[in-house]
């Protein structure tokens, strides 16, 4: 999945040499075999359609090098040529950062494979069909597909990153139609689709998607309100409306970036006046339980901030939400109980945690399979159970 850019930092390449005691050089097929084997046997992959793509297809082409941090918090770039222990991690179930941006922020990545096959798996394509993907990024997705169904079936788009992916593809001998530009507008030129799989987090979906779609297509996209905020949803077309539920598991997507995107708004600040102060019984951390918190950022409908406020020692303290509009609150992360609550600002923020957590027992405690999206064209309502059931709120368009 990849993230606008505007240049990348100088960071430390580092090439690890083998330790005392390593083979050599490990054969990368038997590390994919084995990667297969443990996403088989924890149902990521199954159909054979997509166990032969998998098998078929080697990561490090896709990934020859990738980004972590080091002890000190510095960005260092691993080369995968030569080094076993980074090709091991290639092929693990794990998700890895390949590029970063000039403020250190990690701005696309190869997500965990197991992600990938289980949304492959949910896209349910049949022979025929045409996929529309957003979010190129390094292309190993966009080779999973290619190796799937054919390269004269997948269309990719990204911001940033497609001719790299263009060369790796081409290497294997696929070559899809890969197009530069803003993924929120699909590729019209090569539409109908009955397909669109989106690797990109988004706050809505599209009404370009839709319109690009078949009758009874279907589209997978990971719709976030806020960080940590939303989840897959399979949706499928039928007439003006696409409909379906969130998935039972849990998504971790980058935001979709767009052409010329200023950098995101800096929290404002903190509202004056006397904060409000409150006791609470309910955990501090409210973005670790996510349907509370996608009611929460549902309800609130603006961007949310969260983090820590550290103690001297670098401790977390308390558990810090923000909002632009200078709206803050803070909730005693100590042992303490009740924790203190502070809140200031035009939005009671905390008060909002309360009210969707309520909501959320009042229903039972609903998991993310109870929850679906109806997408028409003039709204995009979030309900529970079933179309008819109670409506838990609208997305912005």
């Amino acid at each position: 999945m990849a993230g606008r850019r505007d240049g990348r930092t100088d960071h430390g390449t580092t090439r690890r040499s083998a330790r005392e005691g390593d083979a050599v050089s490990l054969d990368w097929e038997v590390l994919l075999a084995r990667l297969a084997d443990e996403l088989t046997a924890k149902g990521k992959l199954s159909s054979p359609r997509w166990q032969a793509a998998f098998r078929a297809t080697p990561r490090h082409v896709f990934v020859p090098d990738y980004f972590e941090q080091d002890s000190t918090g510095s960005w260092q770039q691993i080369l995968v040529d030569g080094d076993d222990e980074a090709l091991a991690k290639v092929y693990s179930n794990a998700g890895l950062f390949t590029d970063v941006d000039t403020d250190g922020r990690g701005v696309s990545s190869s997500s965990t494979p197991g992600l990938m096959t289980r949304m492959l798996e949910l896209l349910d394509v049949r022979d025929d069909d045409r996929v529309l993907e957003i979010g190129t990024g390094t292309g190993y997705n966009t080779a999973l597909l290619c190796a799937g169904l054919s390269d004269e079936q997948v269309f990719s788009i990204d911001i940033d990153y497609t001719e790299a992916a263009r060369q790796r593809l081409a290497s294997l001998g696929y070559r899809p139609a890969l197009r530069t530009g803003d993924g929120i507008s699909g590729i019209p030129n090569h539409a109908p689709f009955d397909r669109i799989i989106a690797t990109v987090a988004i706050t809505h979906i599209p009404a370009a998607w839709l319109d690009q779609l078949v009758d009874d297509g279907t589209v997978l996209a990971d719709v976030k309100l806020n960080p940590a905020a939303g989840n897959l949803v399979l949706l499928r077309k039928r007439g003006h409306v696409a409909e379906g539920r969130f998935d039972a598991g849990q998504a971790w997507f980058m935001d979709m970036r767009h052409p010329n995107q200023p950098d995101p708004p800096t929290a404002a600040d903190r509202a004056s006046g006397t904060p409000e102060r409150s006791t609470t019984n309910l955990p501090a951390v409210a973005w670790e339980q996510p349907v509370p918190w996608f009611l929460t950022c549902l309800t609130l409908g603006t961007p949310i901030d969260v983090g820590y406020r550290l103690d001297d020692n670098y401790r977390p303290v308390a558990a810090r939400v923000s909002a632009h509009d200078g709206s803050w609150a803070e909730i005693d992360t100590t042992d303490t109980h009740p924790r203190a609550v502070t809140q200031a600002g035009p939005t009671r923020l905390w008060d909002a945690v309360e009210h969707a957590i309520q909501t959320w027992n009042t229903h039972d405690r609903p998991t993310w399979d109870r929850l679906g999206l109806t997408v028409t064209t003039d709204e995009q309502r979030v309900w529970l159970d079933s179309p008819d059931g109670p409506i838990l709120g609208r997305l912005g368009t």
